[in-house]
């Protein structure tokens, strides 16, 4: 079973520096006209934080993987992500990213490999698996670290995804 929480903490120390170094000009960039900024990217990867860590939380004592979904455009928009500050952003999203780590960690491999096939992940995950696939929470773990570096490999030039590095 890989380690999700080395995984994640492994992401976190490759990219907070990084990110730290970029100035604020950097995070007001905007790929193109209604796109999300670098700052409202690394919002949105808070609130995915936020929002998978209570699934993590849930989900052994609920006995299926259903999770009720989020707006990110409206969480974005609500945390007002664009006028905050680069360096409190950035701040954030470590501790954030450093708390789901803890919560991995102290998952067993019994709860990261037990298969449901009651879920939406579907629906909510950035990968999507078929409605009727048997899932897990490792599926989750994965899906997560794909999709974070996903959007880090927006935020950072030429960054490169810890599955990619060998």
């Amino acid at each position: 079973m890989k380690d999700y929480s080395s995984q994640l903490q492994q992401i976190i120390s490759k990219a907070a520096p990084i990110l730290k170094a970029l100035n604020e000009d950097h995070f007001n960039l905007r790929s193109a006209p209604g796109k999300w900024s670098k700052k409202e990217i690394l919002g949105h990867l808070i609130d995915s934080a936020y929002n998978n860590h209570q699934r993590f939380i849930r989900a052994e004592k609920q006995g299926n993987l259903i999770f009720s979904g989020y707006d990110p455009e409206d969480w974005v928009i609500k945390n007002n992500y664009q006028q905050r500050g680069p360096v409190e952003l950035v701040d954030t999203w470590v501790t954030t990213n450093k708390h789901l780590a803890i919560l991995l960690a102290q998952l067993s491999a019994t709860a990261y490999e037990q298969q449901y096939t009651d879920h939406n992940f579907h629906q909510i995950c950035m990968i999507h698996p078929a409605e009727e696939e048997p899932t897990s929470l490792a599926y989750l773990a994965e899906d997560y670290i794909f999709h974070l570096e996903h959007h880090l490999a927006q935020l950072i030039e030429g960054y490169v995804k810890l599955a990619e590095e060998v």
